[in-house]
C-alpha cells in the first residue's frame, strides 16, 4: 500500500485498536499517530509541486479495475490542514468526559475518510466515502443522545442522504455514457462528448455536492447540524472549518471536469452571490452563538464561490488561501465559543455580557478571530480577502465588499458579548483549551504577516501583491467597519420585539421543514438543467 493509501486507512484502522485498549493509552498514541501524519504529509508536500501528481493504485494497478489515488502539492497541504485542526480539536476536548474510546474512534474515522476524499481519482469512491462520512458526522451530533439532538441528526441524515441519491443518479448516467469513473479518464473523454447528454448528470451530480456545501437555498441541514445544543464543540468546529471546505474542493473538482463543454461560471458566480448575502442575513438573525457562527460560514461559502469561479487566476488562488485561513479562523471561533457557553452556561449571545472583563483571555483570541474573519489588515483573512478580489471584474468585486460588509455586520452583532455587564464568571481552568485557542490566533496572525511566504510555499506561485492597493482595500475595510457600527446601532434602536412577526424575521429565525428541503434541491437541479440547455443551444 502507498503513502496516500496508508493516511487514508491508517486514522480508521488505529481508531478501531484504540477502541479496545485503554483510553489512557489511546491518547498518547493519538499523539503519536497525528503527528506521524502530519510529518508524512509535509514531506509528500515539499516533494512534489503544482504540475506534478503522485498516483497510487490500492489492490492492484490498473485504473480501471483498482482504486486510484492521486496527490499534488494542494492535496498533501490540505492533509497538513487536516492534521493540523484534528489535532486541535483533540487537545481541545481532552479532559472532556465525552471525549472516550467511542469519541475518538468516530473522529479518527472521520479524519481517514477526509483524507480519501483528498486523494481519491474516483467518483463512485466519493460517492462512498461521502455516505461514509455522513454517517459518522450524524453520529457525532446525535452523541449524547438526547432526544432533540435525535430529531436533528435524523433531519441531517435524510437530507445528505437524498442528496448523494442525485450524485448517485448522475454517476451512473456518467458511466453510462463513458464506461469508467475514474475521473482522469472521464477528463480525458469529456471534450470528446456531446455536450447536452452531459447536462444531465452534471446538474444532478452538483446539486448533490451543492447542498453538502450550503448553497442557496440548500442550507436547511445547518440549523439542524449545528444548533443541537448537546453537540460537542470540536465536532462542529470539524464540520464548519474543514469537512464543509472539502466538500467546496469536490465541487470545484466536479466544475473543472465538465468545464471544456459546459459553462456554468457564470450562474455560479450569481449563485456565490446570492448564498453570500442569504448567509450573512440568517446569521444576523440567530442568536443562538453555534447557528451565528454555523451561517456565517455558510456566507463566506458564497463569498468562496464569487472567488472560484470569478474567472481571475489571482481570484481563484486568493479562495484557495482563503480556504484555509477561513477553516482556521473558524475552528477558532468555535473554540472560544465553547469556552464561553462554558463559562456562562448559556448558547444565547444575548445573555453573554462583560467577556473583555470577566475573560480578558477569551477576549483577546476573539479579538483576533473576529478582526481576521472580517478582513483586519496584516491578519490572514486580510490577506486571502485581498487576492480573492484581486483582478475580478467591478461588479464581482462590488459583490464580494457586499458580502464582506455582512460578515462585518454579523461580527458586530457577535463582538457585543466583549461589552457590558454580568454577572461574575469563572475563567476558563482548562489551559488545554486555552493553548490550543491562542495556537490557532498566533496562525491567524502569522498567516497575515508572511501570506506571500506562505501562499508562494504552498501553491508555488508569486501573487500579486501592492502595499498601495492594498491600503486602498484597507480604507474600505475600516469605512465598511464604520457603516456596520452605525447601521447596527441604528438597528439595534428599534427592538427586535416591535417586528417580530414580520414576514422577514420568521424566515431569519425559522426552520425549513424536510419535505421543504427535497423541495428546495429539486429545484436547485432544475435551475442547473434549465441553465445548461439554454447555454447549449
Amino acid at each position: 500500500m502507498g503513502t496516500m493509501g496508508t493516511l487514508t486507512l491508517a486514522p480508521i484502522l488505529l481508531g478501531v485498536i484504540f477502541y479496545k485498549i485503554p483510553l489512557k493509552v489511546s491518547k498518547i498514541l493519538l499523539l503519536l499517530l497525528e503527528a506521524t501524519i502530519g510529518v508524512a504529509g509535509f514531506l509528500l508536500l515539499t516533494r512534489t509541486s503544482m504540475e506534478q501528481s503522485i498516483v497510487e493504485f490500492m489492490g492492484g494497478d490498473t485504473p480501471i479495475l483498482f482504486i486510484e489515488l492521486q496527490g499534488n502539492r494542494l492535496s498533501f497541504a490540505f492533509v497538513c490542514l487536516s492534521v493540523l485542526l484534528f489535532s486541535t480539536a483533540f487537545i481541545y476536548a481532552w479532559k472532556e468526559k465525552y471525549f472516550d474510546n467511542r469519541y475518538l474512534l468516530l473522529l479518527l474515522v472521520l479524519q481517514g475518510l477526509i483524507n480519501g476524499l483528498i486523494f481519491t481519482d474516483d467518483l463512485f469512491n466519493i460517492f462512498i466515502l461521502m455516505e461514509v462520512s455522513t454517517v459518522v458526522a450524524t453520529v457525532l451530533i446525535m452523541y449524547r443522545r438526547e432526544e432533540r439532538s435525535t430529531y436533528d441528526g435524523l433531519y441531517y441524515f435524510i437530507i445528505q442522504v437524498v442528496s448523494m441519491l442525485f450524485y448517485l443518479l448522475g454517476l451512473a448516467y456518467i458511466y453510462r455514457i463513458f464506461g469508467v469513473l475514474s475521473i482522469s479518464e472521464v477528463a480525458r473523454l469529456v471534450p470528446l462528448a456531446d455536450s447536452r447528454s452531459l447536462i444531465l448528470p452534471f446538474s444532478l451530480m452538483m446539486a448533490g455536492i451543492g447542498l453538502k456545501i450550503g448553497l442557496f437555498p440548500l442550507f436547511s441541514w445547518v440549523s439542524k447540524a449545528y444548533g443541537t445544543p448537546s453537540a460537542p464543540f470540536p465536532v462542529m468546529a470539524i464540520l464548519s472549518g474543514l469537512f464543509i471546505k472539502i466538500s467546496l474542493l469536490l465541487f470545484v473538482r466536479l466544475d473543472v471536469l465538465f468545464y471544456p463543454v459546459i459553462d456554468y461560471r457564470p450562474f455560479l458566480l450569481v449563485l456565490g452571490f446570492i448564498t453570500g448575502i442569504t448567509g450573512f442575513a440568517k446569521a444576523i438573525g440567530q442568536k443562538n452563538i453555534k447557528l451565528i457562527l454555523a451561517y456565517s460560514t455558510i456566507s463566506q461559502i458564497g463569498l468562496l464561490i464569487m472567488g472560484l469561479f470569478s474567472g481571475s487566476e489571482v481570484g481563484y488562488w486568493g479562495s484557495m488561501y482563503h480556504i484555509f485561513n477561513h477553516a482556521i479562523l473558524k475552528v477558532l471561533l468555535f473554540f472560544a465559543a465553547g469556552l464561553l457557553v462554558e463559562a456562562y452556561q448559556t448558547k444565547n449571545i444575548y445573555e453573554i455580557r462583560g467577556v473583555l472583563k470577566r475573560l480578558p483571555l477569551v477576549s483577546f483570541v476573539l479579538i483576533i478571530g473576529i478582526l481576521g474573519i472580517t478582513g483586519f489588515p496584516f491578519l490572514n483573512g486580510s490577506m486571502s480577502k485581498y487576492w480573492l478580489m484581486y483582478g475580478v471584474p467591478p461588479i464581482v468585486e462590488l459583490g464580494m465588499w457586499l458580502v464582506n460588509i455582512g460578515t462585518i455586520l454579523t461580527y458586530i452583532k457577535f463582538g457585543r458579548i466583549l461589552f457590558g455587564t454580568n454577572e461574575e464568571t469563572d475563567a476558563p481552568k482548562n489551559p488545554l483549551k486555552t493553548g490550543m485557542v491562542f495556537l490557532l490566533s498566533a496562525l491567524s496572525i502569522i498567516g497575515g504577516l508572511f501570506g506571500r511566504q506562505i501562499v508562494s510555499f504552498i501553491f508555488q506561485t508569486n501573487l500579486p501583491f501592492s502595499m498601495t492597493s492594498f491600503m486602498e482595500k484597507a480604507g474600505v475595510y475600516f469605512l465598511l467597519m464604520i457603516a456596520g457600527i452605525l447601521i447596527y446601532l441604528l438597528a439595534h434602536k428599534k427592538r427586535l420585539s416591535t417586528w417580530k412577526n414580520n414576514f422577514l424575521y420568521l424566515y431569519l429565525q425559522g426552520t425549513i421543514s424536510l419535505p421543504t428541503s427535497v423541495f428546495y434541491l429539486l429545484l436547485f437541479f432544475l435551475a442547473l438543467m434549465i441553465y445548461g440547455m439554454k447555454g447549449s443551444f
